[in-house]
């Protein structure tokens, strides 16, 4: 990794550290530049401003998660169904600190439109390709929609399922992304 790339994913590990510990409406350049140990003119030589910092960060949790979706898919069997599923798994796999860091992008987020389009533009070509293994696009957003409910209530901390009922929850969408229709078509015909 060169040092200029290493300089940069440290900036942005800096600015994670300081959002989990003050939220995203508390970072501020000057914070992260101490964290990071750069220079504040080293940290604008990579992010001109607190926008381009917060848009890299929203970048990296695409990322990441785009990686445990990929690691996910390669234990799914072809089928139908092997997007859905990665998807509902990819969604609530679960790391207490991705979910903190989560929750305070999502505000920071919600309060700038320019932070809304890397996650928008996912969001649309995931949902997408959800449908194009078979099952109709409906029946794919609603199951996709009740993993992202059950994520966003996780995220937040205010989830009121055990374990146990979430684990049985997942297991429901899983059975679901594979049901089959009367006839041997895959969902509901049109």
């Amino acid at each position: 990794m060169s040092p200029r790339a290493s300089q940069y994913d440290t900036i942005i590990d800096a600015a994670e550290a300081v959002v989990l510990e003050a939220g995203a409406s508390h970072m501020t350049l000057d914070a992260v530049a101490a964290k990071a140990g750069v220079s504040k003119g080293g940290l604008l030589h990579h992010f001109p401003n607190k926008v381009s910092l917060l848009v890299a960060m929203v970048q990296r949790q695409i990322e990441m998660h785009q990686k445990v979706l990929k690691k996910i898919l390669r234990e799914i069997p072809e089928g139908p169904s092997r997007e859905l599923k990665g998807f509902i798994l990819s969604v609530l796999y679960r790391e207490r600190d991705r979910d903190n860091l989560g929750a305070s992008l999502s505000a920071a987020v919600a309060h700038d439109p320019r932070l809304n389009e890397p996650v928008r533009k996912v969001v649309t070509e995931t949902y997408a390709r959800l449908a194009c293994g078979g099952i109709p696009f409906e029946k794919a957003a609603i199951i996709a929609l009740a993993a992202d409910g059950l994520w966003l209530q996780e995220m937040l901390s205010i989830s009121p399922f055990t374990e146990e009922q979430r684990t049985k929850i997942v297991d429901e969408l899983l059975s679901l992304a594979d049901e089959q229709v009367p006839g041997g078509k895959r969902g509901r015909e049109s």
